[in-house]
C-alpha cells in the first residue's frame, strides 16, 4: 500500500501542502490493530532505536559493573538538547567508564535549545561533542565496549563488536531477521538500521510492556521505562513534543522520536506499539499525527489527551507572528 496524506497545510481555508505518511499500531504478537499507508514500509528506526540499544547495557553487566543511574539510563535512551542538564549527565557517565569527551567520535553541532546556543555563542564556548544531541548513546557503547575491554577507537564500525551487538540487539526485538535489516549511517556516524514500520511498532509493544527473552533483557527494558517516564526532560529537552508527550502520559506510554519523521510509542503494560513515518521526513506534521493518532484511538486518560490538544494542530505565522495558517492531522476514520 502507498503512503497516505496524514496531514494538511491550510492557509487562507485552502489546502495548500499536503504530508503523506504512513502509520501502524500492532499488540503485543505483532498483529496489525490499525494502518494508515504502507505498514511494512522499510523504515530506518533513527534514533527512535536509542531505547532499544541501550538494552546491551544490561545484558552484558554494564549497567551494575559501573552502577549507572536512571538519570543517565535517560540520556543514553534520548536525543538531548544539549542543555547543561543533558551535558551534566554525559560527563557522569563517562567519568564512571574512565573516560572523558576526546572518546566521544559523534562530531559536534549547535544545541538545539536555541537559548543553550545563544548563550555559548555570546560566551565564545567552543562546540563540544557533549552537546551532541547522540553524545548519550554514544557513552553508552563507549562503556560496554570497555566493560568488554574491546577497541575503543573503532567502536562507530558496523564490524565491531558493540555495533554488532546492537544489530543483533535490534533485530531480537523487532522479531525481523540480522541479515534483512537495512544498514546506514546516522548523522552521528553510528550505524542505523531499517525494518518494516509494524516491525517498529512491535518492538516498542515489547519495550513498554517488558516483553523480554532473559531476566537480564526484562530488567533493562523496566529500568529503560522508568528512566523514560522520571525523566522526560532527559530523553528531549525544554519545549520539545517528545519530552513533552512523555511528562502529559504520566508513565502511561514511553516516546521516542527519531530522524526524517519518525516516531515509535509503547503503551506501558498495555501491550501496544505504535509506529509513525512522515514521508517528507521534516518535523513540523509529526507532533499533530502522533497526538491524532493517541486520541482518536483513545490510547491515553483524558487528562494527558487535554494536556497535549494543542499539539493535535500546529500554528502557522507571518514573521511579524500573525496567525497564516495551521497544520492538521487527517481524521483516522
Amino acid at each position: 500500500m502507498p503512503s497516505e496524506v496524514v496531514a494538511v497545510l491550510y492557509r487562507g481555508g485552502l489546502e495548500e501542502s499536503r504530508h503523506y505518511g504512513s502509520i501502524a499500531v500492532v499488540d503485543i504478537n505483532g498483529k496489525l490493530l490499525y494502518s494508515r499507508g504502507d505498514a511494512e514500509r522499510m523504515t530506518f528506526l533513527r534514533s527512535a532505536a536509542k531505547p532499544l540499544q541501550v538494552l546491551p547495557l544490561f545484558e552484558s553487566g554494564t549497567y551494575d559493573h559501573y552502577q549507572f543511574l536512571l538519570d543517565e539510563v535517560a540520556v543514553m535512551c534520548g536525543s538531548h538538547s544539549g542543555q547543561d542538564m543533558h551535558v551534566e549527565r554525559v560527563q557522569s557517565v563517562l567519568a564512571k567508564i574512565g573516560l572523558t569527551e576526546e572518546a566521544l567520535q559523534c562530531g559536534v553541532h549547535r544545541p538545539f535549545h536555541r537559548e543553550t546556543a545563544q548563550r555559548l555563542k555570546a560566551a565564545g564556548e567552543p562546540l563540544s561533542p557533549l552537546r551532541n544531541a547522540c553524545s548519550g548513546k554514544h557513552a553508552c557503547m563507549l562503556a560496554i565496549t570497555s566493560f568488554r575491554d574491546w577497541d575503543l577507537a573503532g567502536y562507530m564500525d558496523i564490524e565491531h563488536p558493540v555495533q554488532q551487538l546492537m544489530l543483533k540487539t535490534v533485530a531480537e526485538v523487532t522479531e525481523f531477521p540480522a541479515e534483512e535489516i537495512g544498514l546506514g549511517l546516522d548523522t552521528c556516524g553510528v550505524p542505523v538500521f531499517a525494518v518494516p514500520l509494524a516491525q517498529m511498532a512491535l518492538a516498542y509493544a515489547k519495550l513498554g510492556s517488558k516483553k523480554s527473552t532473559s531476566a537480564a533483557q526484562h530488567r533493562g527494558m523496566e529500568t529503560i521505562v522508568q528512566a523514560m517516564v522520571t525523566y522526560p526532560e532527559l530523553v528531549a529537552g525544554t519545549g520539545r513534543f517528545t519530552s513533552e508527550l512523555l511528562a502529559a502520559s504520566k508513565g502511561a506510554l514511553i516516546a521516542k522520536d527519531g530522524g526524517e519523521s519518525c516516531f515509535g510509542i509503547g503503551l506501558v503494560d498495555q501491550g501496544i506499539g505504535i509506529a509513525v513515518k512522515i514521508e517528507d521526513g521534516g518535523n513540523r506534521a509529526l507532533a499533530p499525527v502522533v497526538t491524532q493518532v493517541l486520541t482518536e484511538l483513545e490510547l491515553l486518560p483524558q487528562a494527558a489527551l487535554a494536556e497535549l490538544a494543542r499539539y493535535r494542530e500546529r500554528p502557522i505565522r507571518t514573521y511579524g507572528g500573525v496567525l497564516a495558517g495551521s497544520i492538521k492531522a487527517v481524521s483516522l476514520t
